[in-house]
C-alpha cells in the first residue's frame, strides 16, 4: 500500500530516461490523476516492489510444490513396487496351489512317477 512520504523524509534523485520510461510515467499520472511526475514514479516502484514481493511469494510457494510433487513421485514409486511384490505373491500362491490340487487329484501311480521324476510345470 501507499503511503504518501513527508518532504523532509524524501531524497532527492535525479535520472535520465528513454522517452518510452517518461510516456509511461506521463500516462500513468494521466490516468490516475496524479499531480506530479515524481509523486507517478513513486507509485510506480511501489508497485514494483509490492511486485517483488509477490514474486518472491509464488517462488517459494513453487519450490514448496515442487519438493511436494517429488514427494508424490517418491510415494507412488513405492506403491508401485510394493503392488508388484504382492502380484508376484499372489502369482506364486496361485502356482502352489495349483500344484497342491494335481497332487491330490493325482493317482498313487502318477505321485510315485512325481516322486522319482519331478511334476511337470505344464
Amino acid at each position: 500500500m501507499w503511503t504518501v512520504p513527508t518532504p523532509w523524509s524524501m531524497k532527492k534523485v535525479s535520472v535520465s530516461l528513454e522517452p518510452s520510461h517518461v510516456e509511461a510515467i506521463d500516462d500513468r499520472q494521466d490516468d490516475e490523476d496524479i499531480s506530479s511526475r515524481s509523486e507517478a514514479l513513486r507509485v510506480i516502484l511501489d508497485e514494483y516492489e509490492d511486485l517483488q514481493e509477490q514474486y518472491e511469494d509464488l517462488r517459494t510457494e513453487y519450490e514448496d510444490l515442487q519438493t511436494e510433487l517429488e514427494r508424490v513421485k517418491n510415494e507412488k514409486r513405492l506403491i508401485l513396487e510394493d503392488r508388484e511384490e504382492k502380484q508376484e505373491l499372489v502369482r506364486y500362491v496361485e502356482d502352489e496351489r495349483t500344484f497342491e490340487q494335481k497332487w491330490r487329484e493325482a493317482g498313487a501311480a502318477q505321485k510315485l512317477k512325481w516322486k522319482l521324476f519331478g511334476m511337470d510345470d505344464e
